[in-house]
């Protein structure tokens, strides 16, 4: 029977709609709707922008210093340590968002405009130093990301660019776009 399992009884689609709706975050640039298992998840299962917007579409981070360490050319280059990432999954997941923070200011966005996280994790257990490093980042620079978690992916046992990376982030964003009226203006 539709809505139910015979082990438990399953939350009817009319149900989980009504919940969702109840509950979703409406912002400028579009709606977050939550994720639900028996309880709230922490991240959101969708996002729908609305509106005049920009999306952005951050390629992934990583706990490097964009500044001061240069990609590995050769093998050689990097067996000789250049590329390498130092501290470990704490350290480098802080470095990995503030580097997105960076990232987003410098193109006319804030982390709060952020609609979407996909995280890479070669190591399993790092998932909850991870997570909470993640939360206390989250609280000091953009609690609504705690309190309205994001549409999220993680794909954890994965490869990624250098034995000593230990996470890499991508995000999504929406930005309402200013003057819009205006632009279509001169696009007529």
């Amino acid at each position: 029977m539709l809505g139910e399992r015979r082990d438990m009884k399953m939350v009817t689609t009319h149900e989980e709609r009504a919940r969702r709706e109840r509950e979703k975050v409406e912002y400028d640039w579009g709606t977050l709707w939550p994720q639900y298992h028996s309880e709230k998840m922490n991240w959101g299962k969708g996002f729908r922008t609305k509106g005049d917007v920009d999306i952005l579409f951050l390629a992934g981070s990583t706990g490097r210093d964009p500044l001061l360490d240069a990609p590995c050319r050769t093998p050689e280059e990097e067996r000789a340590g250049k590329g390498k990432v130092v501290g470990g999954i704490k350290e480098q997941t802080r470095a990995t968002l503030m580097e997105i923070k960076n990232s987003l200011e410098i193109m006319g966005a804030s982390l709060k405009n952020i609609v979407f996280f996909r995280y890479f994790l070669p190591r399993r257990e790092d998932v909850f130093d991870m997570r909470d490093e993640m939360y206390r980042f989250f609280q000091e620079f953009e609690p609504d990301l705690l309190e309205h978690p994001r549409p999220a992916t993680l794909l954890r046992g994965v490869g990624i660019d250098l034995p000593d990376m230990r996470v890499e982030i991508e995000a999504w964003a929406v930005v309402p776009r200013k003057n819009s009226s205006k632009r279509k203006a001169k696009k007529g």
